[in-house]
């Protein structure tokens, strides 16, 4: 089901190995930690036939979770690539998995199918010229009155956390600057304004929550930011040395603090 992934599209920078799905699941332990659920408490889950579908679904921590919590409802998690998806012994029965590049449009057999639409964490690989495109695609598969869920780091945020009198924080800076613009090309105004993307796409904002990782999950955050940097070392040497300068500085106290977002907006017409 997978097709051909456009010229505009990023190309996903980190691995799809053992060591990237443990950066991955740590990240949703993370986020649910400071978020406190994994699906918004406003969206209903008494419907009857409620299907609900993860785009990106990665390594299908947030569905399989999901799943258990709601073993009445049938999933869909969905992702460009299944390298990432649980070995099929473990795999809930209410669980289908499947690829599909969301940069380009849904089969019509999933259009309007979903009451419930999760993803989270597009930033690596979405910028400002196709997120409208990506966010029709994935509206695309809600029924009139289901509800889109999106958590994302809000890149303007992102700024260097250190004791008073620390000192230089060149590591932490540079890190700063790579949140809020890792590429000359990277634009990031449909995240810091992301209720504003969900009108502009005809959604009804129901919910714009933010969340802080309080100091005790700041080694947390900082750890699967190092585990990312290390995904990169096999093409750049260099990246080690940076590694270690952050390292160090984590270790001193410094870190670097950002919100998060969740919005969730509701598709008209129900």
């Amino acid at each position: 089901m997978i097709s051909k992934v456009p010229t505009d599209a990023l190309p996903y920078p980190l691995k799809r190995n053992a060591l990237a799905s443990t950066r991955l699941n740590y990240n949703h332990f993370w986020w649910t930690k400071i978020s406190g659920y994994l699906l918004h408490p406003s969206i209903p889950t008494t419907l009857p036939n409620l299907r609900i579908a993860d785009v990106g679904a990665g390594t299908g921590i947030w569905i399989h979770e999901l799943s258990a919590a709601l073993p009445h409802a049938t999933f869909d998690a969905i992702d460009i690539s299944s390298a990432q998806f649980p070995p099929e012994a473990i795999r809930p029965a209410n669980i289908s998995w499947w690829t599909h590049n969301a940069f380009e449009p849904f089969p019509e057999a999933y259009q309007g199918r979903f009451d419930v639409v999760n993803a989270r964490a597009w930033k690596c690989i979405l910028n400002d010229d196709v997120a409208d495109r990506v966010f029709g695609h994935i509206i695309s598969l809600l029924k009139p009155g289901g509800y889109l869920q999106w958590f994302e780091p809000v890149p303007e945020s992102a700024h260097v956390k250190a004791p008073e009198g620390f000192g230089p924080t060149p590591a932490c800076d540079k890190l700063v600057g790579q949140w809020k613009k890792p590429l000359p090309t990277s634009s990031y105004d449909w995240i810091n304004d992301l209720p504003g993307t969900f009108k502009r796409n005809g959604l009804d904002v129901e919910v714009v929550e933010k969340h802080r990782t309080p100091d005790h999950f700041q080694p947390v955050g900082a750890q699967t930011v190092l585990m990312g940097i290390g995904e990169y070392l096999h093409s750049d040497a260099s990246m080690a040395v940076y590694q270690e300068a952050l390292s160090e500085e984590h270790a001193r106290g410094a870190f670097v603090d950002l919100t998060w977002t969740c919005v969730v907006g509701r598709k008209p017409g129900a």
